[in-house]
C-alpha cells in the first residue's frame, strides 16, 4: 500500500505492507475417519481485509487527474468497516432505555453511541420530538467528500456502487483516509444530521434531509445520504399524513389522527394499518379517467374492461378484502419505469412531497397511452397466473413461514403453517406506508437457514410464477415491530406486536400467534408498570439456565 501526500509542492511517499493471516479449520465428512483440515490465507491492508473482486474491477473506471475513476492500472481492493466492533450496540440501547429526558438521550450519542446502521427518533412528555442519524459513518475531510460527489457525477459505475452502499476511496492518497475524532475515525455527534422539533420528526428509510420539510437538514457528509433529491414514496405518504392528519386520502380510509387532529397510541397503529399507498393516491384517479376514455378498445391486444371496472370500485387501500389492489400493483410495477419521462412536474427540492407529479396527457385515453400500456402489461401477467379482476388482495398475498431443516443438510425446507392472509403493500412499487415485500432468497435473511423461495415474475413486485406450488405474493419481509405510544395522566399507554411472531419453534404457540393478530389487525396492549408486568407473566415464561 503506497500512501502519498502533498506538502510545499512536493509529494512524499510512504509504504505500508500488506500482511497475511492463515486459518485452519477441521471439517468432518461422511465416511472419513479423520476430519479434513482446510487451510486458507487471508490478506490484510492497514484498512482491513483484502477482497477478491475481479468482476468488479473489470467494470470500474480508475482515478484520473480530475478525480474520476480509471482502473487502467492494477489495483488492490480492501474492505473497511465502520462497525468492526458491534459490541457497543447493546450499551447504546441500554442507555437509551435508561434516559429520562432529552438531554440524557442526546448525551448517549455525544459520547459516541451508535445504532450501527439505523436512524433514531425520540419523543417525550415534554413535547420534544428528536431525530438523529445515529449510524456509524466514516469521518472524511471536505476534500474527500468533494471527490466522492465528483466521482458520482462523472462515473455511472461509481455512482451505482455508492447507491448500493459501497464507497470507493483511493488508499494511496492520505487526503482520502478516515479522519480521527473523539469517536475514533467516525463522524462525531456535532456533525451528524439531527433535529429537535415541537411538532414532529419522521423517517421512513429515506434521506435525513427531509425529516421535516419545514426545516431541511443539509450540508452533511454524502455518506449520510443524498440531500435535495427525491424522497421515496413511503416517506412522501408519511409526511403527507403528518401534515394533513384530517385527510383520509380516499373516502373509505380512516383519518390518520382523531377528530382533534392529534395521534393517540391506537391511532398511531392505525396510521400503519390504514394501508394507504402513495402511488394510488397520486395516480389512481388519473388512471380511472383513462380507463373510462378507452372503453372496450383493446390496448396492446388486451381487453381492459373488467380490470378497469375493478379499479373503478377499488377503495384505494391495501387491505385483505381490497379488490383491485393487485391490479394497480402490477400497473405500477410497469409504470415505475416511465416515471422519469412521463411526469410533467419535475422534482422541486422546496416541495419534495408533492413533486415529481402529473402524468403526461400525450395520447391519454388511447391505445398508445403510457399508463394504459403499463396496465395492459400487468394484466397480461395476472391472466397468465389465473388471477382475475374480482380477486381480493388477501386471497393472493400471504405470509407463510418455511424452513425446518438444518443448514448444509440435504433436507428440503417446507411450509410450517397454513397461509396467513396479509395486508399491506410493497414500499417501492405500491408506495405503501405499511410496507411488505417478497424475498426470492433461498435463505432466511442474514442466515444460512434454508427456506422456500418463490420464483418471481419481473415487473410484478414479487408475484410468483407458480413454480413448486408457490403462487401469489409470498410475503417474507416488511413491517415487523408495530408500536404506538402516548403519554397520559396515568402514565405511558402503548400498543403493538411483532408481526412475524417471536418463537422459532414451529411447535410453539408463539410461532405464529402475533402473525395471526397482524392479519386480523388485532394489536395487543404493552404493559408498563411492574404490577402489570407481573400480572401478565406466563406460567412457563421464566426459564433459569445453568451451566454445569
Amino acid at each position: 500500500m503506497i500512501i502519498h501526500s502533498k506538502s510545499g509542492g512536493q509529494i512524499h511517499y510512504a509504504t505500508t505492507p500488506i500482511t497475511t493471516e492463515t486459518y485452519q479449520i477441521e471439517v468432518s465428512m461422511d465416511g472419513m475417519v479423520e476430519p479434513l483440515v482446510l487451510e486458507r490465507t487471508f490478506y490484510f491492508s492497514e484498512y482491513g481485509p483484502m477482497i477478491a473482486a475481479n468482476a468488479l474491477s473489470n467494470q470500474l473506471p480508475a482515478w484520473g487527474d480530475n478525480g474520476a475513476l480509471n482502473f487502467s492500472v492494477p489495483v488492490a481492493l480492501t474492505y473497511r468497516d465502520a462497525n468492526p466492533d458491534t459490541g457497543g450496540l447493546l450499551d447504546t440501547w441500554l442507555q437509551m432505555s435508561r434516559a429520562s429526558n432529552l438531554d440524557e438521550f442526546q448525551s448517549i450519542f455525544r459520547n459516541c453511541g451508535s445504532t450501527l446502521w439505523t436512524n433514531t427518533v425520540y419523543a417525550d412528555d415534554q413535547g420534544n420530538a428528536f431525530y438523529i442519524d445515529s449510524s456509524s459513518v466514516p469521518n472524511l475531510s471536505e476534500d474527500a467528500q468533494e471527490l466522492i460527489n465528483l466521482r458520482r457525477a462523472v462515473s455511472p459505475a461509481y455512482a451505482g456502487l455508492f447507491d448500493q452502499g459501497v464507497t470507493l476511496l483511493d488508499g494511496s492518497w492520505s487526503q482520502e483516509d478516515w479522519v480521527e475524532t473523539e469517536c475514533g475515525p467516525l463522524v462525531p455527534y456535532e456533525q451528524k444530521p439531527k433535529l429537535v422539533r415541537s411538532d414532529w420528526v419522521q423517517n421512513s428509510n429515506s434521506s435525513h434531509w427531509a425529516t421535516n420539510p419545514d426545516e431541511f437538514l443539509t450540508g452533511f457528509s454524502p455518506l449520510f445520504g443524498d440531500e435535495e433529491t427525491p424522497i421515496n414514496a413511503r416517506t412522501r405518504l408519511g409526511i403527507k399524513m403528518l401534515q394533513n392528519p384530517m385527510d383520509p386520502g380516499f373516502p373509505d380510509a380512516p383519518l390518520p389522527a382523531g377528530q382533534d387532529g392529534k395521534f393517540s397510541a391506537e391511532e398511531l397503529i392505525g396510521v400503519i394499518w390504514n394501508n394507504r399507498a402513495w402511488y394510488a393516491e397520486q395516480f389512481l384517479p388519473e388512471l380511472r379517467e383513462r380507463c373510462d376514455a378507452i372503453g372496450n378498445t383493446a390496448v396492446n391486444g388486451v381487453d381492459l374492461t373488467s380490470w378497469c371496472t375493478s379499479l373503478g370500485s377499488w377503495d384505494g387501500l391495501y387491505n385483505r378484502d381490497s379488490v383491485g389492489a393487485h391490479i394497480f400493483r402490477v400497473f405500477m410495477a410497469n409504470y415505475l419505469g416511465d416515471l422519469s419521462t412521463d411526469l410533467t412536474t419535475p422534482f422541486n427540492p422546496a416541495d419534495p412531497v408533492a413533486t415529481p407529479a402529473d402524468p403526461s396527457r400525450d395520447n391519454a385515453g388511447t391505445a398508445d397511452d403510457t399508463m394504459l400500456l403499463a396496465l395492459a402489461a400487468g394484466v397480461t401477467v395476472l391472466q397468465s397466473q389465473n388471477i382475475w379482476p374480482a380477486d381480493a388482495l388477501g386471497d393472493l398475498q400471504y405470509f407463510r413461514p418455511s424452513g425446518g431443516v438444518v443448514p448444509g443438510s440435504d433436507g428440503t425446507p417446507y411450509f410450517q403453517t397454513q397461509p396467513i392472509p396479509w395486508h399491506g403493500g410493497d414500499e417501492r412499487v405500491d408506495g405503501a406506508f405499511n410496507a411488505i415485500g417478497v424475498a426470492p432468497d433461498e435463505f432466511a435473511e442474514d442466515t444460512r437457514f434454508p427456506r422456500i423461495a418463490p420464483t418471481i415474475i419481473p415487473n410484478t413486485a414479487g408475484l410468483s410464477d407458480g413454480t413448486d406450488g408457490v403462487d401469489g405474493w409470498l410475503v417474507a419481509q416488511g413491517t415487523s415491530w408495530l408500536f404506538g405510544l402516548e403519554f397520559t395522566q396515568k402514565g405511558p399507554e402503548a400498543y403493538g406486536l411483532v408481526s412475524y411472531s417471536q418463537s422459532t419453534d414451529a411447535m410453539s404457540p408463539f410461532f405464529s400467534d402475533q402473525s395471526e393478530q397482524y392479519s386480523n389487525k388485532q394489536y395487543r396492549q404493552l404493559v408498563f408498570t411492574e404490577k402489570d408486568i407481573q400480572a401478565n407473566l406466563l406460567p412457563q415464561g421464566k426459564t433459569v439456565i445453568t451451566q454445569e
